[in-house]
C-alpha cells in the first residue's frame, strides 16, 4: 500500500504538470519570439505601411491633457505634459492566432517598425517645428495589423496672452499637431479624432485648464485649450491691498492740519501705492494691444493719489495763512457749505461802490469782508470737499470694474 501511494505521487509530479501545460490555449514567449520573427524578418520600416503606395495611411490621433505645469504670461511660454495615441493599419505585421497558441497581440520596438512623426507645428524654441520624443517607447501590434503608439511627455509652445480682464483673465490657446517626415497626400489623420482631458489630470494650483475641442483636417490637428487664471491670490495679496492703500490716501483730510503729519501722510500712501503698481508691471505683458483694464485703472488712481497729494499741500497751506480773506466768491462759498453746520451766519456787506454786476468784488479800505471767517474755516470747507470728491473718484471706478469683470467672469 506504500509502495502504490509513492508510485501516485511521484506520477502526480512528474507527468501530470506536462499534461496540463500541453493544453495551453495562451500565448507563451516562445509563441511571442515567433510571432517576431517572422513579422521583423523581411519587414521595411522607410515603406508606408499600406499594399496600394498610391493611396495615404489613415492615423487615428487622441490628444490626452495630462498636466500643467507653467504659464509665463509675459513671454507667453505654455508648459504641459500630454499624451498622445497613435493607430494605423499595418498589413505587413498580421498573423495567424491559432499558429502562435491563439496570441492576438505583442509589442515591438518603436525603431524597428514604421511610424509617423508627430511634431508641434508652434513650438516654444525658434525650431519650426518640434519632434516628440519617442525613444524608448514599444507600439502594440494585433494580430490584424492594427498598430497602437502611446507616448507622453512634456510639452513646449507659445501661447498669445489677453491680460485685458487680469486678474480675472482668461486665454485660448491652440496646439497644432502635424506629421513632420510625410505630407498629406501620403499620411492623414482620421477626421472622428477626439481629444479629453486624462483620467490622471493633475490641476493646477494658479491656472484652470480646459480641453475646449479640435479642429482636424488631413495633416494637421489642433488642439484647443482654454487657461483661465485663479484669481484668489492676486486678489488677497495685491488687489485689496491697494483698495486699502487708496482709501487710506483718502481719508487724509479727516486729518487735523495741527498734528503736523498730513503731508508726509500723503507722501507715504503715494509711494506705497508707486510700489504695488511697479509688482503689477512685472506680472503683465509688456504690450499695449491688449491693454489691462487694471493697468488702466491702476494709472488712473495713481493720478488721483497726485490730486489728493496736491489738494492736501492746499489745505494745510490755506490753513496756516493769517491775511485776511479778500475774495467775496470764497466767503460766498464758504458761507453756502457751512450754512448747515452754522446757527448764524454773518452777513456779506455789499459796497454800493462796486459795480452791480461784478460777482466777485475787492475789498475797500475798511476791509469790508472781515464778517467772522477764517482761514482755517476757509481749509475746513475745502477737507470736507476734497474728501467727498476724491471718495467718489477713488471707489466708482473701483466698483465699476469689479461689476464688469465679475460679470465677465
Amino acid at each position: 500500500m506504500r509502495s502504490l501511494l509513492i508510485f501516485v505521487a511521484y506520477f502526480g509530479i512528474c507527468f501530470l504538470p506536462e499534461c496540463f501545460v500541453s493544453g495551453l490555449t495562451f500565448s507563451t514567449m516562445q509563441n511571442q519570439k515567433a510571432i517576431q520573427n517572422k513579422l521583423l524578418k523581411e519587414y521595411k520600416k522607410s515603406l508606408r505601411p499600406i499594399f496600394n503606395q498610391d493611396l495615404p495611411v489613415t492615423v487615428d490621433i487622441l490628444f490626452l491633457f495630462r498636466k500643467m505645469h507653467h504659464y509665463d504670461v509675459v513671454s507667453g511660454l505654455f508648459e504641459f505634459t500630454g499624451g498622445i495615441r497613435l493607430s494605423w493599419r499595418d498589413f505587413s505585421l498580421q498573423w495567424n492566432p491559432k499558429d502562435y497558441g491563439n496570441a492576438t497581440a505583442t509589442r515591438l520596438p518603436i525603431d524597428e517598425v514604421w511610424i509617423p512623426n508627430i511634431g508641434v507645428r508652434n513650438p516654444a524654441e525658434r525650431e519650426e517645428f518640434m519632434q516628440i520624443e519617442i525613444a524608448g517607447f514599444s507600439v502594440e501590434v494585433t494580430s490584424k495589423g492594427v498598430v497602437h503608439l502611446r507616448n507622453s511627455g512634456l510639452i513646449k509652445m507659445m501661447c498669445q496672452s489677453d491680460v485685458t480682464y487680469y486678474p480675472f483673465d482668461s486665454h485660448t490657446c491652440s496646439l497644432v499637431l502635424a506629421i513632420l517626415n510625410y505630407n498629406s497626400n501620403e499620411v492623414k489623420f482620421h477626421t472622428k479624432t477626439q481629444v479629453e482631458e486624462s483620467s490622471d489630470f493633475k490641476d493646477n494650483g494658479q491656472w484652470n485648464v480646459t480641453v475646449l475641442g479640435s479642429r482636424i483636417s488631413s495633416a494637421a490637428v489642433s488642439v484647443h485649450l482654454e487657461i483661465r487664471r485663479r484669481p484668489s491670490f492676486l486678489v488677497v495679496n495685491i488687489f485689496l491691498p491697494v483698495i486699502f492703500i487708496l482709501a487710506m490716501n483718502t481719508v487724509v483730510f479727516l486729518l487735523p492740519v495741527e498734528s503736523g503729519e498730513r503731508v508726509s501722510f500723503s507722501i507715504t500712501g503715494f509711494l506705497s501705492f508707486t510700489v504695488f503698481i511697479t509688482i503689477l508691471t512685472d506680472q503683465v505683458p509688456h504690450q499695449s494691444n491688449p491693454l489691462s483694464i487694471l493697468s488702466s485703472l491702476f494709472a488712473f488712481q495713481l493720478a488721483n493719489s497726485t490730486m489728493i497729494l496736491i489738494c492736501n499741500v492746499l489745505v494745510v497751506n490755506l490753513y496756516h495763512r493769517t491775511s485776511n480773506i479778500n475774495s467775496s466768491c470764497l466767503l460766498a462759498f464758504v458761507r453756502l457749505t457751512r450754512r448747515n453746520t452754522r446757527s448764524k451766519a454773518p452777513v456779506l456787506k455789499i459796497d454800493p461802490k462796486v459795480h452791480p454786476d461784478s460777482d466777485c468784488r475787492e475789498p475797500n479800505d475798511d476791509n469790508e469782508f472781515d464778517n467772522g471767517f477764517t482761514w482755517k474755516d476757509v481749509a475746513s470747507v475745502f477737507d470736507k470737499c476734497f474728501l467727498f470728491a476724491f471718495l467718489s473718484s477713488t471707489f466708482v471706478p473701483i466698483f465699476v470694474f469689479i461689476l464688469y469683470v465679475s460679470h465677465r467672469f
